[in-house]
């Protein structure tokens, strides 16, 4: 068999490219060790290849926006681009479905990934970063640094960095290899038989290397110096407490931290603690007292301004994406420059339902006020950012997503591809409902993408009410921090009810995790660390068929979108076929 080092050589190869691109010429010694020396210069003391090296590992992280496929061009594992049709992962959630009806995209709703066709594959991406780490942890001190800040900084960036890679591959695959320092040769037997470390381990391994870094990184900005920081949204202290919340919270959840049942196999640890949900909480409590971070009164401010007051951590934009977003967002009926507008994403009836009314009661409460027949009249303000329905006010006129309508016009001329459910998404584009284009504040190739945030200060204040309800129950601090939410929302009045039980929070919690955090990568992870995907996403999806009536009115009814197909084995990602065959040691998981 054809050994594949896949995972160890992407940063190899980084190294080549970076020699190659250079003007530095050694001819007597092999390349390897040319290409490092060249990065690790003992006679540079500004280190800036070396600064460079541990900045490009950024470029690893995976990305938000459009980064699933959602076409028929575009293979599961990359390939190709010969129609970009790129979705959010919440298309594979109970939250989106792709517009368009290309086989791939629907194929993953239907569970056709394996060990051999993956899905969102990112063990080898991961894998790379740390051996980049590591080759940076193992030659920095080569360098003569003058700036002895950086010689501090940047290996404990570094090592917050692959933490931060680790935390990527457990929450796909639970267990992996932990392998420390190490940068493998290629010829190395040791690589050939990698044992999996326990959950447990992995965890523990993490927290340890944030623990260590984060005292000894670049200081925190303030709000003011953010907006001149060419370096804000590398790792802080604050970053680095952000991550490590986030680790815990995911050690504490249910897939993870199950009550233990005979015979059961277990992902995570093997016997459920309380303990693990109060060292989640006091993580993510640890943030909110640093006192650096605050809601953003205006939540398109998220959207427009890289540096504002809710950021924690986050990359910018996704680099497939060479146009404006909004055109890949907003119906087809739409066509601002004369350019067609996409309308990639169809949320689902679910999704829209889980906003509640402006009252803040659930629209099922009979004293909400909701209207079936007027279902999106008094609804929580969210609703109106987030989707774009049927009558909602988009570049100076009501949106048409009834049968005929412009953003549905049942015609394949007109609109190529068109909502499947009678919605599409609209977050992250930006408040334009009364211009007449798209709003282009931020630039990349000509076009408005937002920065694609990581971690906000929003997930931090839910983490933190989940985490100390499942530990405590709905003290009044969780009530607070819920309610904080709330009220930058919109909601009149932002509190909830007195006297809700533990059972009744959560519900209360993951719904607002749900709806303030949609499309940012959440819902798809929170379902699954939640073990609840199997009973939201296992089931049927609906979306609404709208008619039109003579009168100007309109009927709403529910229709069937897809069931999409999922088993408990699916909490977890297969491991590709390349690395366990190759690999002896590492074990696939279970069911695949």
């Amino acid at each position: 068999m054809k050994k594949n080092y896949g995972w160890i050589y992407f940063a190899f190869a980084a190294v080549i490219f970076i020699a190659s691109s250079c003007k530095k010429a050694f001819e007597d010694k092999p390349l390897e060790l040319l290409t490092i020396d060249y990065i690790f210069d003992e006679n540079d003391p500004t280190g800036d290849q070396a600064y460079k090296w541990v900045t490009n590992i950024y470029g690893k992280i995976p990305s938000g926006y459009n980064r699933m496929l959602g076409g028929s061009s575009w293979g599961l594992n990359g390939g190709v681009k010969t129609n970009l049709s790129l979705v959010p992962l919440e298309c594979f959630s109970d939250d989106a479905v792709p517009s368009a009806d290309g086989n791939e995209a629907w194929n993953i709703i239907r569970g056709g990934y394996s060990p051999v066709t993956t899905f969102d594959d990112n063990w080898g991406n991961c894998y790379s970063a740390i051996r980049a780490a590591n080759i940076f942890l193992n030659n920095y001190q080569r360098v003569p640094w003058a700036d002895s800040s950086r010689k501090v900084w940047l290996p404990n960036e570094a090592r917050a960095l692959r933490a931060y890679f680790y935390y990527e591959l457990i929450k796909r695959y639970g267990g992996v290899p932990l392998i420390g320092n190490k940068v493998f040769d290629s010829d190395d037997k040791e690589l050939l038989n990698l044992k999996r470390n326990s959950f447990e381990e992995c965890v523990n391994y993490i927290v340890s290397e944030l623990d260590i870094a984060k005292d000894s990184l670049r200081p925190d900005a303030s709000l003011a110096g953010r907006t001149t920081d060419a370096d804000f949204g590398k790792m802080r202290k604050s970053i680095v407490m952000a991550i490590k919340a986030k680790v815990l919270l995911l050690a504490a959840s249910p897939l993870f931290n199950p009550s233990p049942t005979p015979g059961r196999t277990y992902t995570g640890y093997a016997s459920y603690s309380a303990e693990r949900w109060k060292a989640a909480a006091d993580a993510a409590k640890a943030v909110m007292d640093l006192g650096i971070y605050d809601l953003e009164p205006n939540r398109y401010t998220l959207m427009l301004q890289r540096a504002n007051k809710e950021h924690i951590f986050f990359r910018m934009s996704d680099p497939r994406i060479d146009n404006a977003y909004s055109y890949y967002m907003s119906p087809p009926g739409y066509k601002p420059a004369n350019r067609n507008s996409e309308g990639r994403v169809s949320p689902t009836q679910e999704f829209v339902d889980a906003f509640p009314m402006k009252n803040g009661k659930t629209i099922t409460d009979p004293s909400s006020g909701y209207d079936q027949s007027n279902p999106y009249a008094g609804r929580d303000p969210r609703l109106e950012q987030t989707v774009f329905y049927n009558g909602a006010k988009w570049l100076q006129r009501p949106v048409e997503t009834f049968e005929g309508g412009k953003d549905k016009p049942n015609n394949a001329t007109l609109a190529p591809v068109q909502t499947q459910t009678g919605y599409y998404a609209k977050k992250f584009c930006a408040n334009d409902s009364s211009s007449a284009n798209y709003t282009t504040t931020f630039y990349r190739d000509g076009g408005f993408i937002p920065p694609w945030c990581i971690i906000r200060y929003a997930d931090i204040i839910l983490m933190y009410a989940e985490a100390q309800n499942e530990y405590s129950g709905p003290d009044a601090s969780v009530y607070a921090a819920v309610e904080k939410i709330r009220q930058r929302a919109g909601l009149s009045p932002n509190t909830l009810a007195p006297g809700l039980s533990q059972t009744q929070m959560r519900e209360a919690v993951r719904n607002e995790r749900r709806i303030e955090l949609a499309f940012e990568e959440q819902r798809f992870w929170d379902i699954r660390r939640w073990k609840i995907a199997k009973a939201v996403y296992g089931t049927a999806l609906h979306g609404v068929t709208i008619t039109k009536n003579t009168d100007g009115t309109f009927n709403y009814a529910p229709r069937v979108v897809t069931t999409p197909f999922f088993t408990d084995a699916m909490y977890l990602f297969p491991i590709a076929v390349k690395e366990t065959q190759v690999n002896r040691g590492i074990e696939q998981n279970p069911g695949y």
